[in-house]
């Protein structure tokens, strides 16, 4: 494998000169986590306007919730003092446009490996599944009785956040 993160160094380097985060708290000053996609035209605290420390942020792909993210969610909600709970998918993802076969069959292309038995999580219906993820966490018992749980819809074309399903 190759790779060099040079680039990134120097730029932590840069970083690091101006951060000014030091005393910053652990705990999410606005009481929320975002569950997002890694998608890289999300940039989760400037898409809602949250500085350093506002809230806690958790991404996979496609911003779906299942039993790994749901476990830190009910931790981050206990433990955390995270009481808003934003779901938040986003317009033109590769995972609610790929299907099983094509993640598949790509990973076996790059890799050489029989990836027929792997199974990412893809989205068939991004409403649908939001609307889902939403639900399954408003209905969990393990989430204190204030937690509130949103669902909402990042647009990559123009910044807006719909939230959805209040």
């Amino acid at each position: 494998m190759t790779g060099d993160f040079s680039d990134i160094a120097d730029s932590n380097a840069e970083f690091v000169s101006a951060f000014t985060g030091q005393n910053v708290p652990g705990l999410p000053a606005k009481k929320m986590l975002l569950l997002t996609c890694m998608d890289c035209r999300i940039i989760p605290h400037q898409v809602l306007s949250m500085s350093i420390g506002d809230m806690k942020v958790i991404r996979n792909g496609g911003g779906q919730l299942n039993s790994a993210v749901e476990s830190d969610i009910v931790v981050a909600n206990n433990v955390l003092d995270c009481d808003r709970i934003l779901i938040m998918q986003h317009t033109q993802c590769g995972m609610a446009a790929a299907t099983l076969e094509s993640v598949r069959d790509t990973v076996q292309a790059n890799t050489g490996v029989d990836a027929s038995e792997f199974t990412p999580s893809v989205i068939e219906n991004q409403m649908a599944k939001l609307t889902l993820d939403v639900e399954t966490l408003r209905n969990n018992p393990m989430l204190k009785s204030n937690a509130v749980v949103q669902g909402a819809m990042y647009h990559v074309e123009t910044g807006k956040v719909d939230f959805i399903g209040e």
